[in-house]
């Protein structure tokens, strides 16, 4: 599938990206997840393989780590027959534990196989300090450090290839893809689909802390909170000057809910699809705008705005 069709929602949160991907699904030819797939933007998969290898190497570095990739993106495959994993006396739930992503990404495994393939010149039996304990005639993988166009082309090929098999499964031409954390890859998602289109949905720093605050994933603290999220801002800042202007465009969550045709004009000169009509058929009013001030105290406030005034002064939030 031709990256032109790929559309890369982002954000610092879920609210505004949650109502961005919703608002693009409901047009007939877009195609979505109902959830984070995760493969891509998370430790141990496909951004984070790029972004490390070859950056130094070794016979038994690159076997590692191709393992390793091939190992977590089979972990996201089916749901593990254990619901806990038991670690001493702890119950901890099972790492992405319910993904499933075989379920909704038609032949996901053998697009795993192939990929893995595609990185792999060739494989031999043997054994270095490192190896697992108890594995006789372990099969190593060799990788060329010096092929790295070959791992970028394997990898776009197993990306494309996910989100072509969604499109074809649900019949649509485009597929609409809205993890979080997009925005702290966007160098290597254009690197990889210079053609595909991203927005960034922008909402008010302030609610997205409150919001953070409460996230099992997020601190809890406030000046924590305004850390984290300073350091989320200031890579996507990085990051956009490493890329064309016209990959991406950036519209606040605000003006969309206050503002909708004119807002949807601009997505639709990005991705060249109408979409104002898919407004007429959800509600655009669960936005949480202004949640901060019911749910902070003055003081709080005052810590934010103190915080992250850059920000609000780039988005134009007073």
């Amino acid at each position: 599938m031709d990256g032109s069709n790929f559309i890369f929602i982002t954000g610092t949160g879920r609210s505004g990206t949650n109502i961005l991907k919703e608002l693009l699904a409901k047009h007939t030819q877009v195609a979505s997840l109902p959830f984070e797939h995760r493969f891509t933007v998370d430790p141990r998969g496909v951004y984070d393989f790029l972004n490390t290898y070859p950056s130094y190497w070794s016979p038994y570095w690159a076997d590692h780590k191709i393992k390793d990739l091939e190992d977590f993106l089979m972990s996201l495959a089916v749901k593990n027959s254990d619901e806990v994993a038991t670690s001493k006396n702890n119950t901890t739930p099972v790492p992405y534990n319910g993904w499933e992503l075989s379920k909704w990404i038609p032949d996901y495994e053998q697009h795993v196989r192939v990929f893995i393939e595609q990185l792999v010149e060739f494989s031999y039996e043997a054994k270095w300090p490192g190896t697992q304990a108890a594995v006789e005639n372990n099969k190593m993988y060799f990788a060329d450090p010096n092929n790295i166009d070959n791992t970028w082309d394997a990898a776009r090929n197993f990306i494309s290839t996910c989100y072509h098999s969604i499109c074809m499964a649900q019949a649509k031409a485009k597929f609409v893809e809205d993890n979080t954390h997009n925005l702290l890859f966007t160098g290597t998602i254009y690197k990889l689909f210079p053609e595909a289109k991203m927005i960034h949905m922008v909402r008010d720093p302030r609610d997205v802390i409150t919001s953070l605050m409460c996230q099992k994933w997020a601190p809890s603290e406030l000046s924590q909170t305004i850390a984290w999220y300073n350091s989320v801002m200031q890579t996507w800042n990085k990051q956009k000057r490493s890329i064309d202007p016209q990959f991406y465009i950036e519209i606040r969550l605000e003006d969309l809910i206050e503002n909708g045709k004119i807002v949807c004009e601009k997505i639709e000169d990005h991705i060249e699809i109408d979409v104002f009509g898919c407004t007429e058929i959800m509600d655009l009013s669960n936005g949480n705008i202004g949640r901060y001030l019911k749910e902070l105290s003055s003081k709080q406030i005052d810590e934010i705005n103190s915080g992250v005034k850059s920000a609000l002064e780039q988005y134009g939030y007073r």
